[in-house]
């Protein structure tokens, strides 16, 4: 199987420092990996509290639904629950934005908590 090229949005309301634990996960089951910094973005509800974010890119030898299983499984291991979900916490949340290059979630590759960091990865 070929190596996939993926571009990842990362982000938590919780918890600043699980952001960067993520992408320090990330680090060991993507390839050639590169990182956006870290920044804020508002809630897209307009209430709540902001969201740490930040874009990582990379390939991987994992088929997508292994990897979205992959990162679904990372997520629930640092606390990502119904019982997090009832409370509007988001302790980490890792979604597959581009796949090979097709973007693969239309909605979060428009929106600026996507677009700060994938912008800052591709123009450096």
């Amino acid at each position: 199987m070929m190596a996939a090229s993926v571009v990842l949005s990362i982000g938590s309301n919780c918890r600043y420092e699980e952001v960067g634990l993520a992408i320090e996960w990330l680090r060991g089951r993507l390839d050639g990996c590169r990182v956006s910094h870290e920044y804020l973005t508002p809630a897209l509800q307009g209430y709540g509290a902001p969201y740490t974010n930040a874009v990582v890119s990379g390939s991987t030898g994992l088929g997508y639904d292994a990897l979205e299983a992959s990162l679904k499984a990372y997520e629930r291991a640092r606390g990502r629950d119904e019982a997090a979900r009832q409370r509007g916490d988001v302790p980490v949340d890792i979604d597959i934005v581009v796949w090979n290059g097709e973007v693969t979630r239309p909605r979060d590759f428009r929106h600026d908590f996507f677009q700060i960091g994938y912008k800052a990865i591709i123009n450096d």
